[in-house]
């Protein structure tokens, strides 16, 4: 399983959108949630169980608890103040698995360490264990110092699947981080060219405003544009009118006079 694969499944990285699929494709994804689901249940380490205080305290419902392993040192592995999560041994198991040498070896004989507990029980002493298991390799010709070297073998594993496994877990921190950052300049953005819009508006406001106010005042003005000139001009409509009857008034008395004489 992959680094990002297994991440996603855990729920430390969020899966990536999928396209909407077809009604026949959408029954094989479910299909799949449902392996995965599967997956995520089946998480207890096989060769490398957890001690019984470091069992994480969400096992789900139905899965065996991590047994006590056999230890073969006599020093337990120590307790930490979050427990260790069985999933990620098993993930490392898988890897190891995967890089088993041929021939019986260390891994093998963690497995047979592992299958005499479950057939003897926990009442018999881990020393018993160990030298049963180191017997039957010996019958097989591999000595003590085989099962050393190749132990020092898969730790060098580890070590390597270790490193990858952090420089894959931090190249997609700072892919998820770039996301953030990339998701928060564009927000940034936009805030500016808004800021930006609403700068101009109240700009454009205040520049309708001031045309607004010149056009009231300019309008007071012209409600008077002209009223001199008017007047003026009513004054001389008055001033043709009293002309004209006053010519004519004397034409008339002029007309009547003449008209009495010729008679």
């Amino acid at each position: 399983m992959s680094l990002k694969k297994f991440l996603q499944q855990k729920g430390f990285i969020e899966k990536e959108e999928e396209p909407v699929k077809k009604e026949g494709e959408k029954k094989a994804g479910s299909s799949g949630t449902q392996d995965q689901q599967q997956q995520q249940q089946s998480i207890e380490p096989t060769y490398f169980p957890l001690y019984g205080s470091e069992a994480t305290t969400d096992t789900k419902a139905g899965a065996t608890p991590a047994q006590t392993p056999v230890a073969t040192t006599s020093t337990p592995v120590s307790n930490t103040a979050e427990s260790v999560d069985p999933a990620f041994i098993k993930f490392f198991e898988d890897e190891l698995a995967k890089q088993n040498f041929p021939g019986p070896d260390y891994f093998e004989f963690r497995k047979q360490m592992q299958a005499m507990y479950q057939k003897i029980g926990k009442g018999t002493p881990p020393n018993v264990i160990l030298q049963a298991v180191l017997t039957s390799f010996e019958a097989m010709n591999v000595p003590a110092s085989r099962l050393l070297e190749t132990a020092k073998q898969y730790k060098d594993i580890l070590e390597k699947k270790k490193v990858e496994f952090l420089n894959g877990a931090g190249a997609e921190k700072e892919k998820q981080l770039k996301k953030r950052q990339d998701a928060l300049q564009a927000h940034q953005n936009n805030l500016k060219t808004m800021q930006d819009q609403l700068t101009q508006l109240k700009n454009q406001e205040r520049q309708l405003m001031e045309l607004i106010t010149k056009e009231q005042t300019q309008l007071e003005v012209n409600k008077t544009l002209g009223k001199e000139s008017i007047e003026k001009i009513e004054r001389a409509e008055k001033q043709i009118a009293m002309a004209h009857n006053y010519m004519v008034t004397a034409i008339d008395a002029d007309i009547s006079q003449l008209n009495s004489t010729h008679h």
